[in-house]
């Protein structure tokens, strides 16, 4: 008898990355948290440095991007529920391709097939 067992199927889950909070795997995060501290340090530096408070602007800074971290997992969690893997990245790309701000690279046209043979007089 052998006590080696081998998977005879292995779920296509198994090789997805976790979900690690709100809906948002390991490297959503990362982007997220990378635009959110993109947009909210700058801003609430410079409030904060035209109010004399530079310092605590930065701080609070933090603190908005913890905000916005969870109002988008928040919102990508209705994105995703019933989607397919990657759609919203595929939705991501499509909006910036409409908007001209990335190459096309999507095949999004609409053309009928037919499966029927032509024959020629």
């Amino acid at each position: 008898m052998s006590a080696r067992r081998d998977i005879d199927f292995l779920p296509d889950r198994l090789n997805e990355e976790p979900v690690v909070f709100l809906s948002m795997t390991n490297s959503e995060i990362k982007y997220a948290a990378l635009l959110c501290l993109g947009v909210w340090v700058p801003v609430s530096t410079l409030v904060g440095a035209l109010l004399g408070f530079a310092l605590m602007g930065f701080a609070l800074s933090l603190a908005f991007v913890f905000g916005s971290l969870w109002l988008i997992g928040k919102r990508l969690r209705v994105v995703k529920r019933g989607k397919p893997r990657q759609y919203h990245v595929i939705a991501i790309q499509a909006w910036l391709q409409d908007r001209g701000l990335a190459p096309r690279t999507l095949v999004r046209e609409s053309r009928s097939w037919d499966i029927h043979r032509w024959r020629t007089p």
